[in-house]
């Protein structure tokens, strides 16, 4: 290692500076106009380096886009007295998350997307479904608001999935009263219903 030079980082925080790169011309420059030389003029990093990482800017921008790592715990949900009030806060502020990037990143990104890529987003996207979603539906069972019968993943999820479709396939802005509206007609009766014996 003596032999490295000194400008050599670790991988993490190499790996940081590239996520922080791709993000902050994600939003400076569109998705459009993100290109690998950007990424690495601004990560201080080269260009191999980040070709040897990733095959496109698809796989690039994925890798670097935090709401897909976003944990419960970065919302505190204590306050919080019902099933409804839970999924309004959380899914807010995913839909905050998702509107930060841009959605028209996120439109651009799944045209470019490849099969694989496509496959590693919708894993990704139930990944975070099922960190939020099921904690706070533990947390209703506890107080009664819903029956005890165990929910099958698809309705548990079928939030996710309504707010990705909201956000990426329409020109709705997903805001606080669109989010309501999703639970009060859609997912909150689901619920309710599937989780009665």
């Amino acid at each position: 290692m003596d032999g490295e030079p000194k400008t050599r980082r670790r991988n993490e925080a190499l790996m940081s500076a590239i996520r922080d790169a791709v993000r902050a011309e994600l939003v400076e420059h569109g998705y459009a106009d993100l290109t690998f030389e950007g990424v690495a003029r601004r990560a201080k990093t080269s260009k191999p380096v980040l070709y040897r990482r990733y095959r496109t800017r698809a796989h690039m921008v994925v890798d670097a886009l935090p709401n897909l790592r976003w944990e419960p715990d970065q919302i505190d949900l204590t306050a919080s007295e019902s099933l409804r009030d839970d999924l309004l806060n959380v899914f807010c502020a995913i839909a905050d998350n998702f509107v930060a990037i841009g959605v028209d990143n996120y439109r651009r990104l799944v045209a470019e997307a490849d099969d694989e890529l496509l496959d590693l987003l919708h894993t990704q996207i139930i990944g975070l479904a099922e960190r939020t979603v099921y904690p706070v539906l533990a947390r209703a069972r506890e107080r009664g608001e819903i029956g005890g019968q165990e929910i099958a993943r698809l309705p548990a999820l079928s939030i996710g999935f309504l707010l990705r479709d909201l956000l990426v396939f329409t020109r709705v802005e997903v805001g606080r009263d669109a989010i309501a509206e999703i639970l009060d007609t859609v997912y909150l009766p689901l619920i309710r219903t599937v989780s009665t014996p």
